[in-house]
């Protein structure tokens, strides 16, 4: 094989390489956050690093996971098709989830398990962790009806 071979060879692998670990860390992180009760984000993102999940990927699935669960599991709700990136009181982006590689990837392996006999437990605990399920249970909980849900945007607030 010869020298430029060896290079583009290793380049593209590289990237397959990453894109499978994502997947696999997304598929542990649902078996992980499934069981986890009550865990506060900074107990969960230890959690997912002993578990062999990469740090930055672990703060994208604990943001976003919960997002692409309780999308698919209401998903007859007018969800938003963007969400806001709070950096600081004067820098707030707003952003397409499709455009959004981790999510759109999130989003696809969540689909795959909603096909596969998904268990109702891990489906409440992990979309149980979303701002938007918790503003949910509350309206539905103070008397209102799922006719009377407006979704606004999410904020991900980004140090």
């Amino acid at each position: 094989m010869s020298f430029w071979n060896k290079i583009l060879g290793k380049k593209r692998n590289n990237r397959i390489k990453e894109s499978s670990d994502f997947n696999s860390d997304v598929k542990k992180a649902i078996d992980i956050i499934g069981s986890a009760k009550s865990l506060e984000n900074d107990e969960l993102l230890t959690l997912l690093t002993r578990n062999g999940i990469e740090e930055n990927n672990a703060i994208e699935i604990i943001t976003f996971l919960p997002i692409a669960f309780v999308r698919k599991w209401l998903a007859d709700l007018d969800w938003p098709k963007t969400y806001l990136e709070h950096y600081s009181d004067s820098k707030r982006l707003s952003k397409r989830f499709s455009d959004n590689h981790q999510y759109l990837t999130m989003e696809e392996i969540v689909d795959h398990y909603w096909n596969d006999n998904p268990n109702n437990d891990v489906i409440v605990n992990i979309a149980g962790r979303s701002a938007e399920f918790n503003a949910i249970n509350q309206l539905l909980n103070d008397g209102g009806k799922m006719t009377d849900i407006r979704m606004t945007e999410t904020v991900i607030i980004r140090e």
